[in-house]
């Protein structure tokens, strides 16, 4: 009986404890419908304060495409291809309440299948939070100027360029991969 209860208060603290910002985790898009993609992966290193250092590293599988004069790692589906759109913050560290500078590192750009182009108006960004056992994400439509142009944005706010009132919620219906999530590796 002494080992049950030992067992039912590891897995409560485990469970009401949640997400760990530690090791490696995938990096999943998915829609609606059930289709999910592994695109990469997100490595975390505790430190000692609470927070974690972060490396993300997109798959291998991903195309590589050179637009508008620079190289891309894109996933192509039907009617979308996304490419990722990295933009390093120093330093790459997150808490389980600030992760801004990975939502920075996971954005993407989104043309159409067969293009040869990108548009700076298409950027996707995936606002993030720790939900349960995983870190989700919901698709944000975002101007990417300010990451093109960086001297279009005041000083102070080259950090961390990005507002509330520069996104817009992205209609799930009308995005090929709108969900984004950082889960156990192999999670199902």
């Amino acid at each position: 009986m002494r080992i049950i209860f030992i067992v039912f208060m590891y897995f409560s603290a485990s469970l009401a404890h949640g997400f760990e910002l530690n090791g490696m985790h995938d990096l999943v898009l998915s829609n609606g419908q059930g289709e999910r993609v592994v695109v990469g992966k997100v490595s975390f290193t505790p430190l000692p304060d609470g927070r974690a250092e972060f490396l993300v590293t997109m798959s291998e599988s991903l195309e590589e495409y050179f637009l508008a004069m620079r190289p891309f790692r894109c996933l192509t589906g039907p009617r979308q291809r996304l490419c990722h759109f990295p933009v390093a913050r120093e330093p790459a560290i997150v808490s389980r309440d600030d992760l801004v500078p990975l939502e920075y590192a996971l954005m993407f750009m989104r043309t159409a299948p067969g293009s040869l182009h990108v548009d700076a108006f298409n950027g996707i960004f995936y606002r993030l939070q720790v939900t349960g056992n995983s870190i989700s994400g919901r698709l944000y439509e975002l101007d990417m100027d300010p990451f093109i142009t960086p001297d279009s944005i005041p000083m102070e706010r080259r950090k961390r360029p990005v507002r509330e009132q520069d996104l817009s919620l992205g209609d799930a219906t009308g995005h090929w991969l709108p969900f984004l999530s950082i889960e156990a590796t192999n999670a199902k």
